[in-house]
């Protein structure tokens, strides 16, 4: 597993970002474009976004000593 640079960051810091993510997130889904910390983002980034959203969501998780692990698994075939 990759590192995650959100880790050691404080809860307000994870929730900025969170916040920030989620509504990136948003724009995105709906086909626009959005710009976060200089960086403009288009559709073509929405898996990064995604990404970025869950490393921010982890490390929320692991500051709140909430480590629950949760697998999804799918078979088909």
């Amino acid at each position: 597993m990759a590192s995650n640079p959100f880790l050691g960051l404080t809860s307000a810091e994870l929730a900025t970002l969170r916040a920030d993510y989620l509504a990136a997130l948003s724009a995105l889904a709906k086909n626009q474009s959005y710009s976060l910390a200089g960086k403009s983002l288009s559709r073509a980034n929405l898996a990064d976004v995604r990404e970025t959203l869950g490393q921010i969501l982890t490390a929320i998780d692991l500051a709140n000593d909430n480590t629950a692990t949760e697998t999804f698994v799918n078979f088909t075939g």
